[in-house]
């Protein structure tokens, strides 16, 4: 468990990064030639969102017990499913910061005017990040499938606490897309999320003791898209 509360703590370190970011001042400097991009967007793509890909795929090795499970049939689709994932995941990601830096820098993203800037809005809010939450939510699946195939894990009250801060802290960044956002994209991904992990965690409370991953996205996804419900209606 030690290995996963140390890999629970760097996924929480990193979507707050990613969040703490977009607000920084790096969305106000401009790289030449051109002002081809912002620093920001350099930031995201090339460091944070390859730091979101990494921390998986170790998540991966914990939860297949060093690649051990992939050698059975339904673990090496489960991995297929997971380098899938990635791939609409980064896809998506690199689509939605360029048009949002195009939709930015160029357009009036409350007020869209051109078929130029309503491309670059469509790209950014739907199509980037459509690809980008079923990427997300795939690879997060494909690891909790892989935890329940073979669960070995042994997750103790103690662990729970150790857990909690690292769940909040992702659980705020939730509330960040899902519930802040000008489109409800993000809602819709946290909504199916926490209703297919819940769903998952209900079907396997038996053994809900040998799934910490699972145990700990379920408490993530459930307590942030909660909060992001009340924040958008209440």
């Amino acid at each position: 468990m030690k290995r996963l509360h140390i890999l629970f703590s760097l996924t929480s370190l990193v979507v707050l990064l990613v969040t703490i970011e977009r607000f920084s001042i790096t969305t106000r400097i401009l790289l030449q030639p051109y002002n081809f991009l912002r620093l920001h967007e350099v930031v995201q793509i090339s460091i944070l969102i390859l730091a979101t890909v990494l921390i998986p795929f170790l998540l991966l090795k914990e939860v297949s017990h060093d690649f051990a499970t992939l050698r059975l049939k339904r673990g090496l689709w489960l991995s297929i499913c997971f380098l899938i994932s990635v791939y609409f995941y980064a896809t998506g990601n690199g689509m939605h910061e360029l048009a949002s830096f195009l939709l930015n820098q160029y357009c009036n993203p409350q007020h869209i005017q051109t078929a130029v800037c309503g491309s670059f809005f469509v790209n950014d809010y739907y199509v980037g990040n459509i690809l980008y939450f079923v990427g997300a939510g795939g690879i997060y699946l494909s690891l909790v499938l892989l935890e329940v195939l073979k669960p070995r894990l042994l997750l103790s009250r103690k662990d729970l606490l150790y857990m909690a801060p690292n769940i909040l802290l992702y659980a705020f960044t939730i509330v960040a897309y899902a519930g802040f956002d000008l489109v409800v994209v993000g809602l819709v991904y946290a909504l199916v999320t926490t209703i297919a992990l819940d769903s998952i965690l209900l079907f396997k409370r038996r053994q809900v003791s040998q799934l910490p991953v699972t145990v700990y996205l379920s408490l993530t996804y459930t307590l942030g898209t909660i909060v992001a419900v009340a924040v958008r209606w209440f």
